[in-house]
């Protein structure tokens, strides 16, 4: 038993209630008790007694779309690249070539950062190749996770890259029997189609009949490309909702390219929508001009937020999604009034909890809830004074203030020190491992300013 008492708890709950002097009692891994200091009385002496005078504690943030893999070569890729030449050029040679200890490796680095910056969940967006191993090192370091495996039948490549639409059917079954419900259910799997225009109908339908069988969701990228970019990704919402695919187990990534049809289509029949701010603006997919987010929430679509990639956003911070979710908003439509803190903070906790089917378990600090829980140390800049939690955490705070994080009522960052994992080994062999990989896969690793002594 833990008890986090004394803090100020954003329990983020039904009432969005903000406890100045709160408490927070965790038996096993559930939240038994939250409220005030005074009224939390645990029936036995706790474990732990964590002084939270100095800290304020969050939910846990939910990344609903991150692709594990690219953290090994992160970076990788110069600006000047076209980004229609991205997949093609570099990231299929990469992922062609990647052994299942490059997978592992990469996903710890990311399991880390995000970690380290508050995200206790997330979702692989269907880009892993060996699953079972992947979930190995999730599982090894304690976050909650979905994870997807490389999905599509109309693309193709090198060796494993090429697939009918029975082979990628074969392998989500198979992915969906050995991982899904790992860890007493804190891993779990999905059917994650790469989309873009690379799935044929029949591998859609078959996907959405997967997920329907085994009671969890499904989804793909889709609507991300600016037309200029004459890509196949312009399946149309209506054509999908007549092939019986959009429904509230669907998760749909991207979607900067929506109508006010469209936007009624995701409502009614309740589709995710996974926003991936920091990655559309690198990949200049339009977002300032043409993106409708703001529009989805006001319609009840559920929308919440993702890191995309090492070579896309670049990083897993949530902070700075949170961020840039709130300020492109508001300049884009000269509107200080959209994309307020609290519903920013709402994307990034109750709302990824939806679009993953998890929202009876997690998002919110509520009795009966996962203990996953974040705190963040007040004595740091970027939280001093303490006037209004919500802005100093949307538009001042950094992932150097997470001090201490628990999953599933586990202690994974302790004052700033991970328990299960070791750091410094990893980081030296991510080094070595992405410089093997990079040299397989037959690519440079360029710098517009000459590297002295590389």
């Amino acid at each position: 038993m833990i008890l986090i008492e004394h803090a100020t708890v954003v329990t983020v709950d039904r009432e969005r209630r903000i406890l100045r002097d709160g408490a927070v009692l965790v038996d096993g891994r559930d939240i038994v008790d939250v409220g005030r200091a005074v009224d939390v009385r645990p029936p036995r002496a706790p474990d732990r007694v964590i002084d939270g005078r100095r800290r304020l504690v969050l939910p846990g943030f939910v990344d609903t779309h991150v692709h594990l893999s690219e953290h090994l070569n992160r970076g990788l890729l110069l600006d000047d690249i076209p980004v229609d030449r991205y997949l093609s050029d570099w990231l299929i040679p990469l992922y062609a070539v990647m052994t299942p200890e490059e997978e592992q490796v990469s996903a710890q680095l990311a399991c880390v950062e995000m970690i380290r910056t508050g995200t206790t969940t997330f979702c692989e967006a269907g880009t892993l190749f060996d699953v079972a191993a992947v979930a190995d090192a999730v599982e090894a370091i304690g976050m909650r996770a979905i994870l997807g495996r490389w999905s599509w039948d109309l693309a193709g490549g090198p060796g494993r890259m090429r697939q009918t639409t029975a082979d990628a059917l074969r392998a989500n079954e198979e992915m969906l029997a050995a991982v899904h419900g790992r860890a007493k259910g804190r891993i779990g799997a999905w059917p994650l189609l790469l989309g873009f225009g690379t799935c044929s109908a029949e591998l859609m339908r078959a996907a959405k009949a997967l997920a329907d069988r085994y009671g969890v969701g499904w989804g793909m990228m889709h609507f991300a490309a600016h037309p200029s970019r004459k890509t196949a990704d312009r399946i149309p919402l209506v054509e999908l909702d007549a092939l019986g695919v959009l429904g509230p187990n669907t998760k749909l990534a991207h979607m900067v390219y929506v109508d006010d049809a469209d936007v009624r289509l995701l409502a009614t029949r309740g589709v995710k929508v996974s926003h991936c701010p920091s990655a559309a603006l690198k990949h200049t997919k339009g977002l300032v001009a043409h993106g409708r987010f703001p529009e989805m929430l006001d319609a009840g679509v559920s929308v919440s937020l993702g890191g995309d990639s090492g070579n896309g956003s670049n990083h897993f911070d949530m902070l700075r999604l949170m961020y840039l979710t709130a300020t492109i908003s508001k300049d884009a439509r000269l509107d200080v009034g959209v994309m307020g803190p609290e519903r920013v903070l709402e994307m990034a906790t109750l709302h990824g909890a939806e679009a993953l089917l998890l929202e009876r378990e997690i998002g919110s600090i509520e009795q009966g809830k996962r203990a996953d829980l974040v705190l963040y140390d007040l004595d740091t800049p970027e939280w001093r004074p303490l006037l209004n939690p919500l802005n100093n955490l949307v538009y001042a705070a950094t992932g150097a203030s997470v001090r201490t994080v628990l999953i599933d009522g586990r202690i994974v960052l302790d004052e700033g020190r991970l328990t299960t994992l070791d750091e410094q080994a990893l980081y030296a062999r991510v080094e070595e491992l992405a410089r093997r990989q990079i040299a397989r896969a037959g690519l440079p690793i360029e710098s517009k300013w000459p590297v002295v002594g590389a």
